[in-house]
């Protein structure tokens, strides 16, 4: 497994470690996110946590954790996928790194923060495009501590159109 190397010190990180962060997938929403984006090949998992999406995802996923001493900034290996839920803080550098690593990225993440602000937009259209949006409901849905509608976002350098589907129990 790659990573050993990639021992960061918080202090040396190029942003600083936010509490309100740490914020844990559900495990029905990790299961869902696997079984319908369905990634394959070499895997990554950047934020793992307490490693919710490892339990959905084979055996040779690769993952990062910066609290385990692996800091996904400090990636640099390209993946074919990218899964997982990254901290809101620094969701705009997060979703710049991981277009360098993979064609295939996707997100849990407040549904509206791909659309803040017209650079990072534009930066998607030139790399690719959002491929599709699953809507799991608002933060409460989910018990996070925001309300903002949360979805799976899968972004791809091979999109060419934008696809929506809403989970229901």
């Amino acid at each position: 497994m790659a990573g050993d190397d990639m021992t960061t010190q918080p202090q040396l990180l190029p942003i600083s470690l936010n509490g309100a962060d740490v914020v844990y997938t559900p495990d029905w929403v990790a299961k869902d996110m696997v079984e319908w984006f369905k990634p394959s090949g070499r895997i990554l998992e950047p934020s793992a946590g307490d490693g919710v999406f490892l339990r959905y995802l084979p055996e040779d996923a690769l993952w990062c954790e910066i609290e385990k001493g692996r800091d996904f900034f400090a990636w640099h290996e390209r993946v074919d996928w990218i899964i997982g839920n990254p901290p809101y803080s620094v969701v705009g550098q997060w979703l710049r790194h991981s277009i360098v690593l993979s064609d295939n990225f996707v997100y849990l993440i407040p549904i509206a923060k791909p659309f803040y602000g017209d650079g990072f937009l534009r930066l998607l259209w030139d790399w690719g495009n959002i491929k599709h949006i699953r809507l799991y409901g608002g933060g409460s849905t989910l018990n996070f501590p925001i309300g903002f509608a949360i979805g799976a976002i899968h972004f791809s350098k091979s999109a060419t159109c934008t696809t929506y589907s809403r989970w229901t129990q």
